[in-house]
């Protein structure tokens, strides 16, 4: 998934992450490019000067064999600063604002329809009018959450302590797919793709892991941030310095020892209830999982076991009231970005000391965000379909999908290098795989979800009680493709590997130029900007390789073609451990490589793909610029983003996701066409020997 992903508004530097323990935007009429031809061109004389935004957007003092991705965003860079209330600001933040304002409107329609109980639009408008009113919001402060800390001084046991953890998992939203104490989730089954089954992961803490005694700056800021975030969460509470500091360090202590505790996963494993029992015999999950309301169970997958271990001794031996503190935090933590301003104040200000925004985004953008992907997306989406989707969209989106499906399976026939058996599995999947785009209608019902005008933050604690209800409902039943994912986000795009199918909005799909319904980007923009072509490479990459035609795990490979694959692979883990961060840390490479082997895949299968239009047949310039070339300037205008100094020095190099100027050069350094288009010679910084470059799909 390409992250073109909106920041999370309690922080500024969070981005939603890709569904990538797979448990896993409606068309839209106005797309991408077309806000760019007008933000950055400024020209509106005719279709031909519209389309001529790549050339705007180049920076003509460097050359294109140095640094391809400077070459073709900076004079997009130098014209669109990073705005005060943002870490970083790229190509899709202009696409969201548009998106946003005409949800807005939306919005705002609802709030004031009077619409009838359990429709579209009395859920869009009461979630949105209760979001909205800040006055009301601060002046309720923390009483909304009143009853849940009554419940919290009520715990005398370890099962009054689950009864609690149970209500948190019930009716809290996690934030940063983080959930008090651990954390379980409704999966698709790894080996049987068509059934659900409980996965058990390990959670519980508010940082990662190495913060907690880390020593690297970034790390040690974040700490003194959770101390000073924690100490003020409960002097607000108990307006006592002393208690509150104290309360404040037994918080950490147990969260530093859930720290020590996590690890890397050691793979998805099987274990049955009385197994989970003796692994854990401290907590009660008979209870836990009544409480929750699964009915019955006899199995969870768990990726962790040792930290379940040391988190079963923790409830052993670990004092109720330091529990007691653990759980007053988070309440007010978890449900911070919902309460007055204050709370979400308290919040940003620790979650965004490495990330370098100024100011924190408006409510109505808070509010837009967690409608949009956490709450009432389907039904956003449906809305927005009905009010602004354009017709004739669908047949070129489809014969897009179509040619770059094509265009893979030519590619896949030709290796060399693959043999017959694992690639008959290959083409299988690739003519087996959906391909969804800008389908907002999932088949579900929200009429029953309990919206009111009474609180946002209690609004908020009804979805997602009501979204958790109805997931464990679907434990008992096989996986339905139209209803499996009922929060779906408004506008996102990814790879599913469980059900071996690509998920697209429409505005990602194709970029269309503003005025008549004819007048539409050169086919060279449309497949050098989409992302369907990065996303159907998804089902090939390092990881989503291990699952076949139907989602389920399994190996299709022969050992002959797995060593080739593997070996081809390593060459671009190598490839991007040449790339230095801030302070000369190389880049991991491995961590990163399923994105880079899809955006490497995708390139290419587009470009095939591009190869047989009658535009790059033509070969007739625009702006000064072969099809070719524009094909290449269209990809790295895709990844046009700048990052504050902040983000940039507090990089991981193990990121999922790598730096993007070298995300851009390091693909196209491995592609032919690239070199041709722009004449990269031995000795300039774009080139790369021919030996060394990565050759796969």
């Amino acid at each position: 998934m390409t992250p073109k992903r909106r920041s999370f508004p309690s922080g500024g530097h969070l981005e939603v992450p890709r569904k990538r323990w797979p448990f896993i935007r409606p068309p839209v009429a106005l797309s991408a490019v077309m806000i760019l031809c007008i933000a950055t061109s400024g020209r509106r004389s005719g279709a031909q000067d519209k389309q001529d935004f790549l050339t705007a957007n180049i920076d003509t003092a460097v050359s294109p064999r140095d640094d391809f991705f400077q070459f073709a965003n900076g004079g997009w860079f130098r014209r669109n600063p990073i705005p005060d209330d943002r870490a970083r600001w790229g190509f899709w933040d202009l696409v969201n604002g548009d998106i946003d304002a005409r949800l807005r409107r939306l919005n705002e329609v609802a709030a004031v329809a009077n619409a009838p109980t359990g429709s579209l639009e009395q859920l869009v408008g009461d979630f949105w009018f209760t979001g909205t009113d800040s006055a009301t919001i601060n002046r309720q402060g923390l009483a909304p959450l009143q009853p849940y800390f009554d419940r919290i001084d009520r715990v005398r046991s370890t099962r009054d302590l689950i009864d609690v953890v149970a209500i948190f998992h019930r009716e809290f939203r996690s934030l940063s797919w983080n959930r008090v104490l651990f954390a379980g989730v409704m999966a698709q089954h790894a080996q049987e793709s068509d059934r659900w089954t409980y996965a058990l992961m390990q959670s519980g803490i508010s940082m990662g892991p190495g913060a907690y005694s880390g020593s690297a700056p970034q790390q040690v800021k974040m700490r003194a941030g959770f101390h000073e975030y924690a100490f003020k969460t409960f002097f607000r509470l108990q307006p006592d310095s002393a208690k509150a500091r104290r309360s404040a360090d037994r918080v950490f202590a147990l969260e530093a020892r859930l720290a020590t505790a996590s690890g890397q996963p050691s793979g998805e494993q099987t274990i049955g209830l009385a197994e989970l029992t003796r692994l854990t015999p401290t907590f009660d999950w008979p209870r836990y999982f009544g409480r929750i309301g699964v009915a019955r169970i006899d199995s969870v997958v768990m990726r962790n076991p040792a930290f379940y271990r040391a988190l079963d001794s923790l409830l052993s031996t670990t004092s109720l009231d330091t529990w007691k503190d653990y759980l007053r935090f988070w309440l007010v933590k978890a449900n911070a970005p919902f309460l007055d301003d204050r709370a979400f104040g308290d919040l940003f200000a620790w979650q965004n000391i490495n990330a370098g925004a100024l100011r924190a985004p408006p409510r109505w953008q808070r509010v837009l965000f967690e409608e949009m992907n956490f709450k009432l997306g389907q039904p956003l989406a449906r809305l927005f379909e009905k009010h602004y989707a354009g017709a004739g969209l669908k047949a070129r989106e489809h014969a897009l999908a179509e040619s770059l499906r094509e265009a893979f399976r030519r590619r896949i026939e030709r290796l060399d290098w693959m043999g017959d058996s694992t690639k008959r599995h290959a083409l299988a999947k690739l003519a087996q795989m959906r391909i969804t785009i800008g389908e907002s209608g999932n088949g579900i019902d929200y009429s029953s979800m309990p919206l009111r005008r009474d609180s946002y933050v209690l609004n908020q604690i009804r979805a997602t009680a009501w979204y958790h209800d109805r997931r464990v409902r679907m434990l008992s039943q096989p996986v339905d493709q139209r209803t499996k994912d009922p929060s779906a986000q408004f506008a996102d795009d990814w790879y599913d590997y469980r059900n071996n199918e690509v998920v697209l909005s429409a505005a990602l799909a194709i970029p269309f130029v503003p005025g008549s319904p004819d007048e539409v980007l050169d086919d060279a923009v449309v497949y050098g900007m989409t992302v369907l072509a990065h996303e159907i490479s998804h089902g090939f990459d390092s990881e989503g390789r291990h699952y076949d035609a139907r989602g389920n795990k399994v190996d299709w490979w022969t050992a002959a073609d797995d060593t080739a694959f593997v070996a081809r692979a390593e060459a671009m883990v190598d490839l991007y451990r040449e790339f230095t961060l801030p302070g000369g840390v190389h880049l991991d490479g491995r961590s990163s490589l399923p994105e880079t082997l899809a955006d490497l895949v995708g390139c290419r299968i587009a470009l095939d793909a591009f190869k047989q239009t009658e535009q790059f047949r033509k070969n007739e310039r625009i702006g000064g610029y072969t099809p070719l070339q524009r094909f290449f300037l269209a990809y790295a205008f895709r990844h046009a983003r700048h990052e504050r100094k902040e983000i940039l020095a507090g990089r991981r190099a193990d990121g999922a996701y790598p730096p993007d100027r070298e995300w851009v050069n390091g693909v196209l350094v491995n592609i032919p066409e690239f070199y041709e288009a722009f004449d990269v010679k031995p000795g300039d910084r774009m080139y790369r020997a021919e030996n060394k470059r990565v050759k796969i799909w």
